[in-house]
């Protein structure tokens, strides 16, 4: 290991990704604490997922970085950082915004992905791995700078007990037993080409209340709540609606008392993961070999099309193939493996 890093007291990690990908972190993370137990780790995180992080036991300080900050705010957020002398700084994000972020921030010896001339700002620069899943092209980071014992025991997430029991009160007052069995369904997705059909999620509700007799929740954030209303309508039984109706915290807690979560690929089916629930994910235009939930007891849907994973925001061939011909009956094959 590199002298720069071996004695390190002061470690700050920067990545400003999406719900999933700090999810995927979390072993890092982990294996970071496992190297340097007695370092503080203080962590730079999108705002809008501080909630799901800031409860990691491995980290002393999260802190949280708005992306609609100006310039003159992101300045004075990095420079306040910088008074914390970090020893070293790692950016496993890897573009201009985290680059310029830690070279403001400027800590003593810095190592991150590089690529089309960040590097120039790193002391260190690596490249990602290729052809695996994303959680082991974070751990080969740290094995690219010589971390010899690294454990891979999976993602993991805290279920904080505060949304713990608020999820609790939520399932009693809609009549939830403990006997019951609970599947959440998720239906958003950060693209459109993420989303799967709305009257496969509707098909698939009723079938999972009528057949399987059992509860279904629709999970979601404020901007999935237009869309849940119009899949529930199609419905003939009725579901409980979580939609907009959760912080972060209480979504992972909600996810945990599932049974079963089905959703596309984003972020609320690998917090799912995370707590210890089966899921069933489907894949369009995104890799599963990379974004799949990681870890046992969850199932992948794609159907071969030859022109997936393409990776684009909206269908270049504009037809969606990927996941429109992926039907309810599919999904509820797996089902039966899964409750």
């Amino acid at each position: 290991m590199n002298d720069n890093i071996s004695k390190v007291k002061r470690i700050l990690i920067i990545d400003l990704l999406y719900l999933g990908d700090l999810i995927f972190l979390t072993p890092f993370i982990r294996n970071l604490r496992n190297k340097y137990p007695k370092a503080k780790i203080d962590m730079i995180v999108n705002s809008s997922f501080f909630d799901i992080i800031e409860g990691n036991p491995y980290l002393d300080q999260v802190y949280a970085y708005n992306k609609k900050w100006s310039i003159k705010e992101s300045w004075s957020f990095a420079r306040r950082l910088s008074q914390n002398n970090y020893d070293l700084g790692l950016n496993p994000h890897g573009n201009w915004r985290t680059a310029l972020l830690l070279k403001v921030i400027n800590p003593a010896y810095t190592i991150g992905f590089g690529g089309k001339g960040r590097g120039i700002w790193l002391d260190q620069e690596l490249a990602p791995a290729d052809n695996m899943h994303m959680v082991d092209v974070y751990l080969n980071f740290l094995a690219e700078i010589g971390f010899e014992s690294i454990d891979n025991q999976g993602i993991e997430l805290q279920v904080n007990q505060e949304a713990s029991e608020n999820m609790a009160d939520f399932l009693q007052k809609h009549g939830i037993k403990d006997e019951d069995r609970v599947v959440g369904l998720n239906t958003g997705g950060s693209w459109p080409t993420k989303q799967w059909t709305k009257d496969g999620f509707a098909q698939l509700g009723d079938r999972l209340q009528e057949e399987f007799k059992a509860k279904v929740i629709f999970f979601g954030g404020p901007g999935d709540v237009e869309r849940v209303n119009e899949i529930v309508k199609m419905m003939n039984t009725t579901p409980i609606i979580a939609t907009g109706k959760t912080t972060l915290k209480e979504l992972a807690a909600l996810a945990a008392r599932c049974d079963l979560f089905i959703s596309g690929d984003t972020g609320p089916v690998h917090v799912a993961a995370a707590v210890g629930t089966p899921t069933i994910a489907l894949f369009g235009p995104s890799d599963e070999q990379k974004y799949r939930p990681y870890g046992q007891n969850h199932q992948v849907i794609e159907n071969g099309i030859d022109c997936r994973p393409c990776g684009h925001h909206h269908c270049p061939l504009e037809h969606h193939k990927c996941l429109e011909e992926i039907s309810a009956e599919d999904v509820l094959k797996r089902v039966d493996n899964s409750l």
